[in-house]
């Protein structure tokens, strides 16, 4: 077994055999033969997903982006285990004179158990969601402005960020919650350093990790002054690329502010990856920031929200990319549960003559 996979089993196993000692064990099996519940009443179903269409500079496309099915089952009171399942990007892409497509991608997301210990903390043990940023972890299409996610957020952090994972949350009575968490790392493969292309592939027809890497996280997240969100994480990274020779170790830091009053929101958020170890210097500092002030508010026929964003980040894809972007938007939720949006996106890359400009439209839903 290589050397995540078996770290990460071995902490899994201790977790879980905490979690079943002494009668833990009688609670499972009574929960399992129980007939006050049927095993059916058990689970919990949903559902969210998000269709987008773009028109601009570059190649014109439609995306069913993602179709996700989650289904959570409760073994105890205490025990229950998480999944969520996706199929993304039946893109059609309209190049020259036709339109093309490149099929569907059918992934595991989320497959982990969480034992609650007490109310305060809770352990968990899988594939887990990494604790950065402000949507990797919540990440549903109702829950955040603009078609696409923040390209800080794709190319920095990267969401949607999952890893194998051993960890544990505890919460305080003064609104703060820590995390710390043991888990698979990136494989930026080769010389690239492009970190979102690092990535664990945990899709069904391809597998793909870093077998030597793991790395810790660690974050704070204080949110007890009401409209007030504040978190920062820190990670340390052991060696990001299973093909270079030597150690590419990192550490990413990562910080953010969220700021609620009525209708008005305000978003400011900063990463910084510090990757040592490659032969080209742009690729050992990439970094992002982005600032989101919005506003929304009710009519009769649902909820309306406008908002701006201004972003800039430096990441490494082959060669050193450094871009700033402006993006104005709204949103329209029929409901809770669906949203339909559109945005304009002005990009401008250094050493690049011109900008690209962009028109998203998109609709969303969670259940």
């Amino acid at each position: 077994m290589n050397k995540t996979l078996f770290t990460t089993a071995a902490l899994s196993s201790a977790l879980l055999g905490v979690a079943f000692a002494g009668s833990e064990v009688d609670a499972l099996d009574s929960s399992l033969i129980s007939k006050e519940q049927s095993l059916f009443d058990r689970f919990s179903f949903g559902s969210y997903g998000e269709i987008h269409a773009q028109v601009g500079d570059g190649t014109d496309n439609i995306d069913p982006h993602r179709i996700v099915l989650f289904a959570d089952f409760k073994l105890t009171d205490k025990l229950r285990f998480v999944s969520e399942t996706e199929l993304e990007h039946a893109l059609r892409k309209y190049e020259g004179s036709d339109w093309t497509s490149d099929g569907v991608e059918f992934k595991l997301e989320q497959a982990y158990f969480e034992y609650s210990f007490s109310e305060e903390v809770t352990g968990y043990a899988g594939l887990y969601l990494v604790p950065v940023g402000v949507i990797n972890q919540i990440h549903e299409p109702t829950t955040f402005y603009g078609v696409e996610r923040p390209n800080v957020e794709k190319y920095i952090l990267p969401t949607t960020w999952t890893e194998l994972s051993v960890g544990a949350s505890k919460k305080y009575d003064n609104g703060l919650q820590v995390d710390a968490v043991l888990h698979s790392g990136l494989d930026t493969r080769g010389s690239d350093g492009y970190i979102r292309g690092g990535r664990s592939n945990y899709q069904f027809e391809e597998y793909q990790q870093n077998t030597d890497s793991w790395a810790m996280t660690a974050r704070a997240k204080y949110t007890g002054i009401a409209g007030v969100e504040l978190a920062g994480s820190l990670q340390y990274q052991y060696d990001t690329s299973s093909s270079l020779s030597g150690q590419q170790d990192a550490i990413l830091a990562s910080t953010h502010g969220v700021y609620r009053k009525g209708g008005f929101q305000f978003i400011a958020l900063a990463n910084y990856w510090n990757i040592d170890g490659y032969s080209d210097s742009d690729t050992e500092n990439q970094w992002g920031y982005y600032f989101e002030p919005s506003y929304a508010w009710d009519t009769a026929i649902g909820k309306v929200g406008v908002f701006g964003r201004f972003s800039q980040y430096e990441y490494f894809k082959g060669s050193q990319k450094e871009i700033s972007e402006f993006s104005v938007g709204a949103n329209y939720w029929l409901n809770e549960n669906w949203v339909v949006k559109t945005d304009y996106l002005n990009a401008d890359e250094k050493g690049k003559s011109g900008s690209n400009e962009t028109y998203n439209f998109g609709i969303g839903w969670s259940y």
